[in-house]
């Protein structure tokens, strides 16, 4: 028996220590963000951004695309209007290097191009991260994890053969 996979996923993990928390919330405007160092998955580019004050009491974390799309997936496929499709996870680490599971979001989007951000725009609230369970010497850190579905291999069969 042969075996065959239809999709193939590329999946990294992104460590994002976000240092002087303190400081990243009194210098917020709630447009403003820092953004991880570029990163590579699937064929494209990618960066983590931390939004430190959305709407006053809420912290952001988005997956921005930084380069363009291939050809085969700017032409159509994973959702017939073209696209990459993600899956974006994000967990607060603990300050024991644990993930407690009410602490971790994950879901899935289609990216159309360069520039596109997504994610969790309400991903948690100051109160949280003020919690020395996960605020460690004013620093906090998120475990993000990118898994980009690749393109399937298909097949014309005649079946009137």
């Amino acid at each position: 028996m042969a075996r065959m996979s239809l999709t193939t996923v590329a999946t990294r993990e992104i460590i994002f220590d976000v240092e002087g928390y303190t400081v990243t919330k009194l210098m917020s405007d709630g447009r403003g963000y820092f953004e991880s160092d570029k990163f590579t998955v699937g064929g494209y580019d990618w960066a983590v951004r931390y939004y430190p004050e959305r709407g006053g009491v809420y912290v952001a974390v988005t997956l921005v695309l930084l380069s363009g799309l291939n050809e085969a997936d700017a032409a159509g496929g994973q959702q017939q209007g073209g696209g990459v499709g993600v899956r974006f996870a994000c967990a607060l680490q603990d300050k024991n290097g644990e993930r407690p599971p009410e602490r971790c979001r994950s879901a899935s989007h289609v990216f159309s191009g360069c520039g596109h951000e997504w994610g969790f725009w309400k991903y948690t609230t100051h109160d949280v991260l003020d919690d020395p369970d996960f605020l460690v010497g004013d620093c906090f850190t998120l475990v993000c994890t990118v898994s980009v579905l690749r393109k399937p291999r298909f097949c014309v069969v005649d079946v009137a053969a």
